[in-house]
């Protein structure tokens, strides 16, 4: 298994763990497990990043909006967050422009880790 740590703004992790919460609670119903514990997972990996966090918090536990929180996950759950954002943008309401910043830090990552090395 192949991991990657990505360090994410806060404020761009609302998004991820917004959709990828959305996802859990739809898919568990469907009766989609591998995606409910991908989801879980995820989120677990969000929930670590923000733990290491040893400053003042916000009235919901979260570090500041701009603070890096390093989150590692395998590169199948990186793919699977880029899908989910696809799959909850249509239903975006506002932050059109998180998900623009956030797919393209992970996508990014996932390309410069997986480019030969010279």
């Amino acid at each position: 298994m192949h991991y990657l740590t990505i360090d994410i703004p806060v404020r761009l992790w609302h998004r991820v763990d917004g959709c990828v919460d959305n996802s859990m609670a739809v898919d568990v119903v469907e009766g989609l497990m591998d995606s409910v514990i991908a989801a879980s997972c995820i989120r677990d990996a969000g929930w670590r990043g923000s733990a290491s966090y040893e400053g003042d918090r916000d009235a919901y536990g979260w570090p500041p909006r701009e603070h890096l929180l390093p989150i590692t996950l395998r590169l199948a759950h990186w793919e699977w967050v880029l899908s989910q954002l696809d799959r909850w943008t249509p239903y975006a309401t506002d932050g059109a422009h998180d998900d623009v910043e956030v797919r393209a830090l992970i996508s990014t990552a996932l390309a410069d880790r997986t480019r030969p090395q010279r």
